[in-house]
């Protein structure tokens, strides 16, 4: 059989978890087995660009961040027709059995177009998907993704650094997160650090309330504010100093983006384990001759029947953007 490992969307930790699991596990239950990798994802299928992968080529992977592969987003992919049938024939015409994808929402959706190209055309690739981002917003009904926790760790670190320095000059942060449209990453994030208060995409923010938690702290105050969260640090940090002039609070306000340093870095040990088992169970799978299909889970072991890709990609019954209630009154009551 031939394999081809394919990493889309925005890179996150786990995703070369993901590509050694899947190449030792392939290559140690049949060696006959060829494994490619797909360059630049997306771009590398239109490009015909791939490379054979061995086992000594997964050396040193467990938990280096980003893809070895690489991944450049092609968003004509959406929309442009041709393009999905030229993808579509590639694949057929490479030879390829199955195509492995880690990825995020756009490459869900990517693959359950050429997925149904390929059952209207009858050609030979069967697609096998893991969620892979930082945001944790692909198909989170059913599991969480891939990269997320090591995002969680990354950001931890660095609200402790801003702490530091925030409690030694009884300063305020406005610390922006990543997350897109979900609150997910920026809420667990400010639990695990500690946060006074964390702003999420949707929230009708009462400033004067903010004001008064600020005013309440001796030292420091870190606020997270969501990605997706319409109001700039600075248009925040305005509002927040006329409050603080009218009502005489003394507090110096700084504001930060984690941005890209949550994304990049040292892999978590659950995202390790949790992208090496998902790419296991592909393989598995793929040999036991399965269709198309998505994967996921909520913790390494976890096997629940892989999801129809036309009902994953299906946000509306797959995927939530906000947060449950019950997390928001778990966070406020450890604020």
């Amino acid at each position: 059989m031939k394999f081809g490992i394919l990493t889309g969307g925005g890179d996150c930790p786990g995703m070369n978890s993901f590509i050694r699991a899947v190449v030792r596990s392939a290559l140690n239950i049949r060696p006959q087995t060829s494994v490619w990798g797909v360059v630049d994802g997306w771009k590398g299928l239109i490009d015909n660009s791939y490379r054979r992968l061995s086992k000594l080529d997964m050396a040193g992977l467990t938990s280096r961040g980003g893809t070895i592969l690489g991944t450049t987003r092609v968003p004509e992919l959406v929309w442009d027709t041709d393009l999905q049938d030229t993808l579509a024939r590639n694949l057929h015409d490479n030879g390829f059995h199955y195509l492995f994808v880690c990825g995020g929402n756009g490459s869900l959706k990517a693959s359950n177009v050429l997925n149904n190209i390929i059952v209207r055309e009858n050609l030979r690739t069967k697609i096998l998907v893991a969620p892979g981002s930082i945001d944790n917003d692909v198909c989170n009904n059913f599991g969480s993704s891939v990269g997320f926790f090591s995002a969680i760790d990354k950001s931890l670190d660095m609200l402790e650094w801003i702490r530091d320095t925030a409690s030694s000059h009884r300063r305020v942060y406005l610390i922006r997160s990543m997350g897109r449209k979900s609150g997910y990453l920026s809420l667990y994030a400010g639990i695990a650090s500690g946060a006074e208060y964390v702003i999420l995409p949707t929230e009708d923010v009462d400033f004067e309330n903010l004001a008064t938690i600020i005013a309440e702290r001796d030292k420091d105050t870190r606020i997270i504010v969501s990605e997706g969260y319409p109001k700039s640090l600075d248009e925040m940090k305005n509002t927040l100093e006329d409050i603080f002039q009218r009502r005489s609070i003394h507090r110096e306000i700084r504001s930060v983006d984690m941005g890209y340093f949550q994304r990049g870095g040292r892999t978590s040990v659950i995202d390790i384990l949790r992208a090496s088992w998902l790419g296991y169970r592909m393989v598995t799978d793929a040999f036991a001759g399965c269709e198309s299909g998505f994967y996921t889970s909520f913790y390494t072991g976890h096997s629940p029947a892989p999801m129809k890709l036309d009902e994953a990609a299906n946000d509306d019954f797959s995927s939530h953007e906000d947060i449950p209630r019950e997390f928001i009154d778990f966070a406020m009551a450890l604020r």
